[in-house]
């Protein structure tokens, strides 16, 4: 498991700083809530910044943007009491591709 803090990654390009900007000015929800089963990052989010363990939101941005073949979202983690963010980070998933028939 990680332990400490980890830091916000940095957008790389303007799709992503746009994409961060929105995040985080409230275009927003939740993907998994801390009072309907704890995060598993919960203990090292209360170790780093505080609170309870059911305080800790997974969050994910409402847009999603194609880069480089890549839908890409943003996610980080809300305390839900202090409504403060952190670790923010881009999540990239690429389409699957078929197998080829040989």
């Amino acid at each position: 498991m990680t332990t400490g803090r980890i830091h916000d990654e940095i957008p790389s390009n303007l799709q992503e700083q746009l994409l961060l900007q929105d995040a985080k000015a409230g275009n927003c929800r939740p993907i998994q809530v801390g009072t309907d089963k704890l995060l598993m990052d919960a203990p090292r989010l209360v170790a780093n910044y505080g609170g309870n363990p059911e305080d800790w939101d997974k969050m994910t941005s409402n847009q999603a943007f194609e880069i480089n073949g890549a839908s890409v979202q943003v996610h980080w983690f809300r305390n839900s009491q202090t409504l403060q963010d952190f670790e923010f980070k881009f999540k990239r998933q690429y389409p699957k591709t078929a197998p080829k028939n040989l």
